[in-house]
């Protein structure tokens, strides 16, 4: 009998995270998924600029804009005297973004002209079927989300046209990644600007007119699979970091403690986190703040709530490629489907430290799953994470966590289908431990 996905445990959770990245093509539509699992569970939705009035045993989630959130799940006791367990991770991942102004029909085609955001690697976008999705902000302020149902693409030069494609060619940013996504016939050059935005309004159940700025980013229009004779592999678009948004928010509502525990999913991580949706912001502070105010806290009880609470970072980390191996330190080279990874670096790069670390690697062990470790050699530079940032920015303890992957910053990455539920069982673990404590 042929084995099934649904027949191997932790193979549920993968499929899983994959209706959740096929869902979230964009940061806004990552956390609005996220926010209507929260109301669904019975979460109440808090405004940073109402008075807030919490409740031991409460559960609240505030959105920071449309691509960031953080939610709570109060505890019986003060927070100053328990302090709070926080899973982070990002909503964003490396994207193409539409500039609007410059669509136009141009040699017989409709083209949308891109710029880049974060990292992306370039080639693995060329030839590809695409998808457009993103948000419209309308006349009376609402912001709707949408998909286009029309697919594009950025084709790549024949061979026979540029002979030096497969010798390290670099693609122009401003002149190559022009998406294609109709061919008009006879129709003259000029602007298309306005049949781009009659789509967007289509697809975002308003008129042209309604619509006052928009958003539109490129996505990987293929769904993501379970690859191998045993479906131990997962291929996908934005594993890095939904993934982990994922295994956070699943983590955060199916752990039980006494102690108070914070969800936060943060945005612009791939362009440095600097704003008020980022990890460089004041807004898990704040809240934690706002929380001790309301449990009629004072401000020293706040920064001792901060110095009692233990920050987990949760981003993906670079598994053991197998045609690149001398990339890797052969001691600290995890390996797909091998568990959870903890990531340090001398540099601090990474938040975690010997306390943490040591922490984490406990919570592995009461969860029965294997803990890998990620230390990059010695002569390449760190890539960073939230981590090192609200580390910096709370005084919380730290630690810097992930999945192994390959690929990472492709359109598609590469995972192990069983890891993402044992970071769960792993995270789950860390909560209910720090939290009796």
């Amino acid at each position: 009998m042929r084995t099934t996905p649904e027949s191997i445990p932790g193979h549920s959770i993968a499929l899983g995270m994959l209706d959740y990245l096929a869902k979230s093509p964009t940061p806004y539509h990552a956390t609005h998924a996220v926010a209507a699992l929260l109301e669904e569970t019975g979460f109440t939705a808090l405004s940073a600029v109402d008075h807030w009035e919490v409740v031991p045993g409460g559960a609240y989630f505030l959105k920071l804009g449309d691509g960031a959130l953080l939610a709570v799940k109060v505890g019986q006791a003060p927070l100053a005297e328990t302090g709070a367990v926080v899973l982070a991770g990002h909503t964003d991942s490396p994207a193409l973004r539409v500039k609007e102004r410059g669509t136009s029909w141009r040699k017989g085609y409709l083209c949308l002209p891109t710029e880049v955001y974060g990292a992306p690697i370039i080639a693995t976008w060329m030839d590809r079927t695409l998808g457009l999705a993103g948000r419209a902000v309308t006349r009376d302020g609402e912001t709707l989300l949408f998909r286009l149902p029309h697919a594009v693409t950025i084709p790549n030069v024949a061979l026979h046209l540029n002979r030096k494609i497969n010798e390290g060619f670099e693609y122009n940013l401003q002149d190559h990644l022009v998406a294609l996504m109709a061919t008009p016939g006879e129709r003259p050059d000029g602007n298309a600007e306005p049949e781009l935005r009659a789509m967007i309004a289509e697809s975002s159940g308003c008129g042209p007119d309604d619509i006052l700025e928009d958003e539109v980013l490129l996505h990987d229009a293929a769904p993501g699979v379970l690859l191998g004779s045993d479906e131990s592999l997962v291929v996908a678009s934005r594993i890095d970091n939904l993934a982990a948004c994922f295994a956070n928010t699943r983590a955060f509502l199916e752990s039980e403690t006494n102690g108070s525990c914070i969800l936060a999913l943060y945005n612009h991580e791939e362009v440095g986190s600097v704003s008020a949706e980022g990890a460089q912001s004041d807004a898990l502070t704040t809240l934690v703040r706002r929380l001790v105010v309301a449990q009629g806290g004072s401000w020293e009880d706040t920064a001792i709530a901060l110095g009692r609470s233990t920050f987990v970072s949760n981003d993906a980390a670079h598994g053991l490629h197998p045609s690149f191996s001398e990339k890797h330190d052969p001691a600290y080279a995890p390996v797909l489907g091998g568990g959870p990874v903890l990531k340090a670096n001398g540099m601090y790069k990474y938040a975690t430290t010997a306390a943490t670390g040591a922490a984490f690697g406990a919570a592995c062990a009461a969860a029965g799953v294997p803990m890998q470790r990620q230390v990059n050699r010695s002569d390449m530079r760190s890539g960073g994470t939230v981590g090192a940032i609200s580390w910096a920015n709370t005084g919380m303890s730290a630690v810097d966590v992930g999945i192994a992957i390959l690929g990472m910053h492709s359109i598609q990455e590469t995972a192990g289908s069983l890891d993402t539920a044992m970071m769960i069982r792993a995270l789950v673990a860390f909560i209910e431990e720090r939290g009796e404590k």
